[in-house]
């Protein structure tokens, strides 16, 4: 059910097969891949700093395309400083947004949380997403919100730098695969907007659980697990409900069977979420 793989091997690994990538051609024959210049930092914000990661390794779905010598090559050179947040509060850092392509999340779970009047909204961002916080005072109309970020497990973030942003932009199989992240989380905010429409807020909420499972979830003998601590309150933010409405629709799913909470404070969904409709009733 997880968007993503299993993590990859260690840097030494793809340290060895980038050398025998040299040895058999590959960087001449895929020339493309050789490194640009440069890191596009400015400051980092409230977060810590120092760990390297080799995203290609960590997130392989990114590399899908490349052929076995290329993907062995580019693990190497996608090699990105990251950025690891644990504070519940997150400020974002300061990249220039002409050269940097974003931050993509490896690990964790975080909240961007926008507010217009009293109405509040959450969309989460998990490991495989790609986020451009600096682009944020460039979308808004006449009306802008107040903005924050939440963290509610410890994140991991890479930071796809103008090295790595040009790196890229060198192979059209990966700007297919990056680019592809940042609709991915377009058509997600889409398919959770047209849950918010649905009358039932048991409806909602199956669909929005189901929805996150889809993502993040882990398959048991049981069902299938949403592995994070999420308060009623932020399940609102992010259905379109107020927090007593979500109670009381989490009380039914669980008295029907289709909810259970693990020990760990997450989600066990039970059944098959083809059947969402039927078990909530929910109007068509």
């Amino acid at each position: 059910m997880n968007r993503l793989g299993g993590s990859g091997s260690s840097a030494d690994g793809s340290t060895a097969r980038a050398d025998t990538a040299r040895s058999s051609g590959a960087y001449e024959n895929s020339g493309q891949l050789r490194p640009p210049v440069g890191p596009s930092a400015r400051s980092t914000g409230d977060a810590a700093v120092g760990e390297v990661a080799f995203i290609l390794l960590e997130d392989p779905e990114l590399a899908q395309g490349l052929s076995r010598e290329d993907r062995s090559v580019a693990a190497e050179l996608f090699r990105a400083e990251v950025i690891s947040v644990k504070r519940p509060r997150w400020q974002p850092p300061d990249y220039d947004p002409a050269t940097t392509y974003g931050l993509l999340v490896l690990e964790g779970l975080m909240g961007r949380r926008v507010r217009v009047g009293n109405a509040v909204a959450t969309e989460l961002l998990g490991a495989g997403d790609i986020l451009r916080p600096w682009d944020e005072p460039t979308l808004w109309g006449m009306i802008p919100p107040e903005l924050d970020w939440r963290i509610f497990r410890p994140t991991r973030l890479a930071v796809l730098d103008e090295r790595i942003t040009g790196l890229i932009g060198r192979r059209r199989e990966l700007v297919i695969t990056f680019s592809g992240r940042l609709l991915r989380r377009a058509r997600s905010i889409a398919y959770l907007m047209a849950i918010s429409h649905l009358t039932r807020v048991e409806g909602r909420l199956i669909a929005t659980l189901w929805h996150i499972a889809s993502s993040w979830g882990r398959v048991t003998p049981e069902g299938v697990t949403v592995p994070f601590r999420l308060t009623h309150e932020v399940l609102g933010e992010i259905l379109g409900a107020q927090r007593p409405s979500v109670t009381i629709a989490m009380q039914r799913l669980q008295q029907r069977g289709q909810v259970k909470r693990t020990r760990d404070g997450g989600y066990l969904l039970i059944g098959d979420p083809a059947d969402w409709n039927s078990w909530t009733d929910t109007d068509s």
